[in-house]
Parts: C-alpha cells; sequence; structure tokens
C-alpha cells in the first residue's frame, strides 16, 4: 500500500527524532567519559604531590614569665594575650611550652588568647624539691589563675593529656572544651592498656626519640623539619632534674563523663604510641565526642600536618567558645 505525503512526512520526523535522541546520548557519554578522564587524571596527578613543608612561621608577641610554685619549683610559660578565648596547651613528653610553634601565630590570629608552659622540670621549670611535687590541676590552676584566666580551651599532646584529664576531673567548671591528641590522658584502664602493652615491644623504649615519635611520611619527605624537631626536644630537656608528678583527682570514665565537657580526639593515622584504634576506643567513651584521625601523622600530629591540625582545633575551639 501507498504512504501518502503526510504519512512519509511523519515517518521523517520520527526517523530525525530518533536520530536526535541517539546523537544526544553518544555526546552526553562522550562528555561524561572525557570530564571521568580528566578527574582521574587529575587525581592520579593529585595523588603524586607531596604537601609543601612548612617551615616555622614568625611568633606573635607575647608576654613570658616563670611563675613561682612551692619547694623552689617553677613553670615557665608564654602569653600571647589578647581579649579572645583563652587555650592553654599541655606539652608531650617530649617536648616544652616550645612544642607549639605552628599553633601560637595561627591561633593567635584566629582570635584566641593562646598560652604554653612547661612542666616541672622541662624547659624554663624549675623542678624544685623532690619531696614537694605538686601535681598536674594544681600547677595548672596556679599558673591560669596568675595569668587572670576564668574559663579556658585546654589542649594536651600524648602525656600532655595526663594534665588535661586531671584538670577536667578536678576543676571541670572551668573549662569551655578539652582536646585530647594522640594520648590516653593518664587514665588507666585495663582492656587499653593492655593492648597498648601488646602492640609496643619492651625494645621501644631504646629507639631513638625522632623515631618513636614523628611518622615515617614526614621523616622521609622533610629531613629539615625533623632537624627542628629534634632541637626543640633537645632544649625542651631542660637540665634534665625531674621528680615526676602524679594526678590531683581520681581518673576513671565515670569522673571524666561527670564534667559533661566538649571533647574532641586527634589521632594521628601512624602514630606508633596510640593508634587510631586505641583513641577511638577512648572516644566511644565519652557521649558525644568528636573524633579526627590525621593520615600519615605520627605521634607528633601539631608539628607534622600543622595545618590540618589548626584548622580543626579552631573551627572546635570557635564552636565551644
Amino acid at each position: 500500500m501507498k504512504k501518502n505525503n503526510e504519512t512519509i512526512s511523519t515517518d521523517r520526523r520520527n526517523i530525525l527524532k530518533k536520530a536526535a535522541v541517539t546523537a544526544v546520548i553518544a555526546t552526553s557519554g562522550g562528555l561524561l567519559a572525557t570530564s571521568q578522564a580528566q578527574t582521574l587524571t587529575a587525581n592520579k596527578q593529585a595523588a603524586k604531590v607531596e604537601p609543601a613543608y612548612v617551615p616555622i612561621p614568625q611568633q606573635a608577641q607575647m608576654l613570658e614569665g616563670v611563675l613561682p610554685l612551692s619547694g623552689g619549683a617553677g613553670l615557665y610559660y608564654w602569653d600571647t594575650g589578647g581579649s579572645g578565648p583563652a587555650v592553654v596547651l599541655s606539652h608531650p613528653g617530649r617536648g616544652s611550652a616550645l612544642t607549639w610553634p605552628y599553633q601560637q601565630p595561627v591561633l593567635s590570629a584566629a582570635g584566641f588568647r593562646v598560652i604554653a608552659y612547661s612542666r616541672r622540670g622541662y624547659f624554663g621549670s624549675p623542678a624544685g624539691s623532690k619531696d614537694d611535687k605538686g601535681n598536674y590541676a594544681d600547677d595548672l590552676d596556679a599558673l591560669v589563675k596568675h595569668l587572670k584566666v576564668d574559663k579556658f580551651h585546654i589542649l594536651g599532646l600524648a602525656a600532655g593529656g595526663f594534665a588535661v584529664s586531671d584538670y577536667a576531673v578536678s576543676y571541670p567548671e572551668k573549662l569551655l572544651s578539652m582536646t585530647i591528641v594522640c594520648s590516653l590522658f593518664g587514665l588507666w584502664d585495663k582492656n587499653i592498656d593492655e593492648r597498648l602493652d601488646f602492640i609496643l615491644p619492651k625494645a621501644f623504649r631504646d629507639l631513638p626519640p625522632e623515631f618513636k615519635e614523628l611518622g615515617p611520611s614526614y621523616r622521609w619527605a622533610h629531613p629539615e623539619g625533623v632537624k627542628t624537631w629534634i632541637e626543640m626536644e633537645k632544649k625542651s630537656k631542660g637540665d634534665g632534674i625531674r621528680h615526676g608528678q602524679s594526678a590531683k583527682s581520681e581518673l576513671t570514665w565515670q569522673n571524666m563523663r561527670a564534667g559533661n565537657i566538649p571533647t574532641f580526639f586527634i589521632a594521628g593515622g601512624a602514630d606508633l604510641y596510640q593508634p587510631p584504634s586505641m583513641m577511638r576506643a577512648a572516644a566511644r567513651e565519652i557521649p558525644n565526642s568528636q573524633t579526627l584521625v590525621i593520615p600519615e601523622a605520627g605521634h607528633a600530629a601539631q608539628w607534622e600536618q600543622s595545618e590540618v591540625f589548626n584548622q580543626a582545633v579552631i573551627k572546635f575551639f570557635k564552636a565551644n567558645s
């Protein structure tokens, strides 16, 4: 049967529509494939780029002093001053008030009053009498009273977490927040501590400090940063006289939770002392706490990846000021 002109015209339009749809699909597929290829190429290139070494920045102006304590002891401190919320930094066992050159100017520029101190026997702080050792919480409380700080954020790294937990249990009403970095903060937990003993061989204690503290990626990529860290660590030892300190209060999960203090746990992805799995176990004990794992960072996350670290803590501090 012959088709009339109208039928032929309709058929042609249908054929053209199908061709147009096919062309659009083909073109879209081509554009999508091209976009995916470009993204994949960009990701491959980005994966090859090592973060640039960040030299120690110029420090903000600060007041320095030594607060005398009983028994001839004292606390060296520095304080940037200012009217913003105060942040107190508590140093690791391989550090002192000198531990924070990457944080001091950045936190100050973000509007915070930044304070750091050396515990007894560390850089600038006389150890005093071995018969009068004091305790973490009361030493820190004496310092904040001296500096006329009523409430503040506290951040403790590694052994510095011991002072954080003792203060949080002893004087919870004075804290705006607490940040625990690469630390079990002096609280003994049978399950966690026994596993920690399992992953660290006895020979570990005899290894060089920079091996134990800094992640392998940082040590390989930034030897200049490692050298600067070693200089800081050696200077932080002070005269080497220390008598040890203990906590003022009993540190238990129940007592830590009682203060209801906003808490932020930060772990280094390559930390040999306190791996992320251990930090997550601790975080599960504190309801509503926040966590962050900094990839490739070792036990000194604030030094190795300062930009990531600083951005994270500034956001947390501002949310709880």
